[in-house]
């Protein structure tokens, strides 16, 4: 059955019906591109560099509904080959290079939408104080809000839909664990360096057309939220790099969110701790070496490392907890 893929987007313009010609082009783009190539490589295990009319896997765009802004896509069939190199839908592939360009919700993001209102506020201090998961409880938070009929603030709503995205997404993820380890870390580093150019194309959309962007996927209408950009998600990646090689360092595990795979480490010689994730569909093999090296003061990680424009380091992602007395050699450890 044909997938169904949708790019809702909320705010500025788009809450009027519009959008700006250059910033709808350059998302349409890039976006055609990402599916197309994700299309290509769920069959093949590859992607052609240049999309022509012979690879064009043939993704249709379906007719805007009147007093919407939904651009509404149908993923084609997959042919029931022996050749296919993955049989999973084409919205797991972008949620999965989606799980690894784009930063998740964090406490400071929490913070922010929940100053407005200081209801909110004195919650999201008790999270903090009880040692929760902070982005769990903030979801619980605002649907209890929505439960009981008040209504959220822009920003709130903003936060909710963020939150529900990430989660579905996780939810996702970890489902298609044993799947998506069909994929070797030479592909994972294609799909990382292919997608996150055309991710920065479509967010181009957030600069004047609309605030917000929510990809939902799924089949016989039931669409579910797997991403969600905003604008500050969409600066944030146009001058990031992420490595294409990974990394072996020394680390020590300063916290770690077991719900979320989000954590805090720290760099021999750094002071402040920086940030890093674990993929969603990486984090059930992952987790329980990761929570036993907490207790160490130094572990040896394998990760890529995410960059500002400078080559600076601002986060993490983590591949592998890494044996040093297994190490090979010819592996340089940093």
């Amino acid at each position: 059955m044909a997938e169904k893929i949708d790019f809702a987007f909320d705010g500025q313009l788009s809450s009027e019906h519009l959008m700006d010609f250059y910033e709808s082009g350059r998302f349409q783009y890039g976006a055609a591109r990402l599916l197309v190539k994700l299309d290509q490589f769920r069959r093949t295990g590859k992607f052609a560099q240049k999309i022509t009319y012979q690879n064009n896997t043939r993704m249709l765009l379906t007719a805007q509904k009147e007093g919407s802004f939904v651009i509404e896509t149908i993923a084609p069939f997959l042919p029931a080959v022996a050749e296919t190199f993955l049989t999973t839908p084409i919205s797991l592939l972008l949620s999965y290079v989606s799980e690894r360009v784009f930063k998740s919700t964090d406490n400071e993001d929490v913070r922010l939408a929940f100053e407005t209102r200081q209801k909110l506020i004195d919650l999201h201090g008790k999270i903090i104080e009880a040692g929760q998961d902070i982005t769990n409880n903030s979801l619980g938070i605002l649907s209890t809000e929505l439960a009981e009929g008040r209504k959220l603030t822009e920003q709130n709503t903003a936060l909710y839909e963020r939150l529900l995205a990430e989660q579905g997404r996780r939810a996702y993820l970890e489902g298609a664990m044993d799947q998506l380890g069909a994929i070797t870390p030479e592909q994972e580093s294609k799909l990382i360096t292919m997608a996150s150019p055309l991710l920065k194309d479509m967010g181009v959309a957030l600069r004047s057309s609309a605030n917000n962007l929510t990809i939902s996927a799924g089949q016989d209408g039931k669409m579910k939220p797997l991403v969600f950009v905003n604008r500050n998600m969409a600066s944030a990646i146009e001058t990031e790099v992420i490595d294409k090689e990974s990394t072996i360092i020394l680390v020590k595990i300063v916290q770690y969110n077991r719900e979320t795979g989000w954590g805090k480490l720290r760099l021999k010689g750094m002071q402040i701790a920086m940030s890093f994730n674990i993929p969603a569909d990486k984090k059930p093999k992952i987790q329980p070496s990761l929570i036993k090296e907490m207790n160490e003061d130094q572990t040896y990680i394998e990760c890529k490392f995410v960059r500002s424009s400078e080559g600076v380091r601002n986060r993490a992602i983590l591949i592998s907890i890494v044996d040093i007395e297994k190490l090979e050699g010819g592996i340089v450890v940093q």
